[in-house]
């Protein structure tokens, strides 16, 4: 399915460089929607389109996300990067990704301080909103379906939908759904 940093020729790894920082480039300039809806459309690029990654190690990578603090669609590029193209790729990546979002994120500032107060322009900041959702709805979808592969994980999955809208702690939830999983796996061989 893709080949492993070590088993590419030195033309080869060039040409995967490239590949690594075009496609970071194009998705720190275009994805927007926050952290959910950069992985899910990190997933349709690795997963779907270029088929980088299996589906099943693309959710490892994900879970693996997850578990370390940090923002997670910046560490899905990373770990990304370093899988097609070894340490290289890890930081040709990390900055393809990075910096776009960083630019425009320093425009976007500096517009909203010069401008945001005005009148005319508060519908404006207002419909952005509604879009914003709409862009993470529809990405994390595909998303989703992917990684609710039984009844039992998309059991865990609601609790933990619910659990977040209560306000419980995202690091208790997600150590929370493992150990629940790793539970119902224990009851299920037993």
């Amino acid at each position: 399915m893709h080949n492993t940093p070590g088993s590419l020729t030195p033309k080869d790894h060039k040409s995967n460089l490239k590949d690594i920082a075009r496609l970071f480039l194009k998705l720190g300039i275009t994805a927007f929607g926050g952290p959910a809806a950069h992985i899910a459309m990190m997933r349709h690029e690795v997963v779907v389109k270029r088929q980088w990654l299996s589906e099943q190690h693309f959710l490892d990578l994900i879970g693996a996300t997850n578990l370390i603090p940090g923002p997670n669609s910046t560490e899905m590029a990373i770990h990304i990067g370093q899988e097609r193209g070894g340490w290289r790729g890890l930081l040709i990546a990390g900055f393809c990704f990075i910096m776009p979002a960083v630019i425009i994120t320093g425009c976007l500032a500096w517009l909203y301080r010069s401008y945001g107060q005005l009148p005319q322009v508060q519908p404006f900041v207002y419909g952005i909103k509604p879009a914003i959702i709409a862009v993470i709805l529809a990405a994390i979808y595909p998303l989703a379906k992917k990684s609710i592969q039984s009844v039992e994980l998309g059991i865990i999955g609601i609790v933990c939908l619910v659990l977040c809208f209560l306000g419980y702690s995202e690091v208790v939830i997600l150590f929370g759904a493992g150990f629940a999983a790793l539970g119902w796996a224990w009851l299920l061989s037993a």
